[in-house]
């Protein structure tokens, strides 16, 4: 069906945009988004090559799915389907949309406290309402549905490789995170982590 080879394209375009969206609209609120250490500055220098490689290789590998691109990049092993099935194909493309759902509730509930990275010098307000009432990281928990949506829609090796080391970056980066909030949120923290599940 013609739509599973165009939606995986048109939810990573609605899904960078919502994103990109909310960090230009708080910009010009004057918020601050990033954070800029030193140590951000190496990090990022090294990290931004590779995160800016697999990026063009994930919107050529989604476009080539939505408008047939015979050229090859990648070899027929990483870049070929491993499974062809409808229901495989229903079920992440139903995970894609509640993905979806979940990161506008996810930036609506942000408000003015949207922060990528951690600095104390950057903090915002404690948000526990909201998304934020069922899952402690919206964020990360839509952005990991989203690639296992990906993956079960496009299900090659290099799909289901995104998916992997999307969540299992995301867990390392949510346990760091959640060192950072317990030393500057305190108690009010830690009497949210007892109402509310690190995912579900």
């Amino acid at each position: 069906m013609r739509l599973f080879e165009i939606f995986p394209l048109i939810s990573f375009i609605v899904l960078v945009l919502m994103i990109a969206g909310r960090i230009i609209f708080l910009k010009k609120k004057k918020v601050p988004v990033n954070t800029k250490t030193k140590k951000n500055a190496i990090l990022n220098f090294l990290l931004y090559p590779i995160f800016l490689l697999l990026f063009l290789l994930l919107i050529f590998e989604l476009t080539k799915q939505t408008v047939q691109i015979s050229l090859v990049i990648m070899p027929n092993l990483i870049s070929n389907n491993l499974v062809d099935s409808f229901f495989l194909k229903i079920f992440g493309t139903l995970l894609i949309i509640v993905s979806l759902i979940c990161m506008g509730f996810t930036l609506w509930n942000f408000n003015k406290s949207l922060r990528l990275g951690t600095n104390s010098n950057n903090l915002g307000k404690l948000i526990t309402k909201g998304i934020f009432a069922i899952t402690r990281n919206p964020f990360f928990v839509s952005i990991a549905l989203y690639f296992v949506g990906i993956a079960l829609v496009i299900s090659n090796l290099f799909f289901v490789g995104i998916a992997l080391s999307t969540i299992i970056s995301i867990h390392f980066f949510i346990l760091k995170e959640e060192k950072f909030m317990r030393k500057n949120y305190g108690k009010e923290y830690e009497n949210y982590v007892k109402k509310v599940k690190r995912y579900f």
